[in-house]
């Protein structure tokens, strides 16, 4: 039975790609329409063709939550927690004592013939993780947990005429989970406490190769309009990795232990965008962008366990939606007071595909309102930037959640996403 309630927590190996990558995305929000730096190679890889010569692009995000829960109890959760809701029925609100997010990027980009654009890129589209502490009141949900999803690309671009090119890249990705919590020790209404303890710890890790592509177009019909799109394929993971259960020390055996191996398939979905830019005036410039991910693909995941006999396979539910995002901003650049001078500024909307009911406080997915800001400097062969967003995210309460245990709660929070860029043409 221990086997069986640790098992319904595995499947949660899931993560989401974080867009904000490179200082035009992170400044002014619209790049797809106009991917003018090295970030192309992640958001429209047609857009190698609006850079000539070669450029090396390096940049650097921080991402800096500030999240606050309350938990509401749940069947006998104040026995073991040894804590009582407050006059709300909720007990008092937890902040994660880590909540941080890392979005590096190195690109290079090459002009090599008259109509051929080359380009390679290393970057991590997802780097997340947070922690409570350990005797918090969510223990039984989440102790420790981190998703890390490097990946390499190799990138093409090719101009067919004047005012239209295409793109694609190709690449891997290595996903990688971890996940450390407290086993809740009543199962189906059994108090197995006596042989496992209050507080057996859970820790799960797992790790995945998987191929990555993507396509793009990039149009020019008007000298001040420019217009892209790019398609982002499917990957399908097999995220495969140990998993412990070790008894807690008022266990009949302290630090005894459950091992064990598991086998999680983890889809990321495939994602649509498409932006526009216009020159309104010979200094500024408008734009925007919509990306479309279909997590409609995602309603359920399946693992397979070997080493716990009790149980071998399991199907979770998440019930996802399709989710999307729009961004538009505006770019104001060539002053004569500051030839070399952009500035750029930005909102967003982003809805989550995540329904209330299945959120976990591992993998919490909440839509969210974004305003961005930012600027870059161009001397020399040189460019550099800088820009700042902040999110407000839109966390519901929940009263119907179905994961075990329960993830009834009611929060606020925002993030912070700091980057910084520098180019260098060679």
């Amino acid at each position: 039975m221990l086997a069986l309630l640790v098992m319904c927590e595995v499947a949660r190996a899931g993560g989401f790609g974080i867009p904000e990558i490179g200082v035009r995305r992170t400044a002014m929000g619209a790049v797809i329409g106009r991917p003018d730096d090295g970030s192309s190679l992640y958001h429209n890889p047609a857009g190698l063709v609006l850079e000539d010569g070669w450029h090396v692009y390096v940049s650097v995000g921080l991402s800096l939550l500030n999240t606050q829960f309350s938990l509401k109890p749940w069947d006998q959760s104040d026995r073991f927690l040894g804590a009582s809701a407050g006059s709300d029925g909720y007990y008092a609100p937890v902040k994660p004592s880590r909540a941080f997010g890392a979005i590096p990027m190195l690109a290079v980009t090459g002009h090599v013939r008259p109509h051929l654009w080359l380009g390679a890129a290393v970057f991590v589209g997802n780097a997340t993780g947070a922690a409570f502490d350990e005797h918090a009141v969510t223990r039984y949900h989440l102790i420790d947990g981190y998703v890390i999803a490097p990946q390499a690309v190799l990138g093409a671009a090719y101009r067919i005429t004047d005012d239209l090119a295409v793109g694609a890249t190709a690449g891997v990705v290595n996903i990688r989970v971890h996940g450390e919590r407290d086993v809740f020790p009543i199962v189906l209404g059994a108090d197995i406490s006596s042989l496992t303890g209050t507080a057996p710890r859970l820790v799960l890790d797992g790790s995945a190769w998987a191929p990555t592509w993507s396509v793009g177009v990039f149009g020019s019909p008007h000298p001040r309009v420019t217009w892209g799109a790019a398609v982002i394929g499917r990957v399908d993971a097999t995220l495969k990795g140990p998993l412990t259960v070790t008894y807690s020390d008022d266990a009949n055996v302290p630090g005894d232990k459950l091992e064990g191996t598991q086998t999680t398939n983890q889809l990321l979905p495939w994602t649509f965008q498409a932006g526009a830019n216009v020159d309104v005036t010979p200094n500024l410039e408008i734009g925007g962008e919509v990306r479309y991910w279909l997590y409609r693909q995602y309603q359920r995941q399946h693992t397979d366990v070997v080493g716990i006999f009790i149980v071998r396979e399991l199907d979770t539910e998440k019930d996802y939606h399709d989710s999307w995002e729009t961004t538009g901003g505006l770019r104001v650049h060539d002053l004569a007071v500051a030839p070399g001078l952009d500035l750029m500024a930005g909102a967003q909307y982003d809805h989550s595909p995540a329904p209330p009911r299945t959120v976990t406080l591992d993998q919490p997915s909440f839509s969210h309102v974004g305003l961005h800001s930012g600027a870059r400097y161009s001397f020399g062969r040189y460019r550099v930037g800088a820009s700042y967003i902040h999110y407000w995210y839109e966390i519901p309460k929940i009263d119907d959640s179905i994961t075990s245990p329960p993830s009834n709660i009611k929060g606020h929070g925002t993030n912070n996403i700091v980057t910084l860029s520098l180019e260098v043409a060679l």
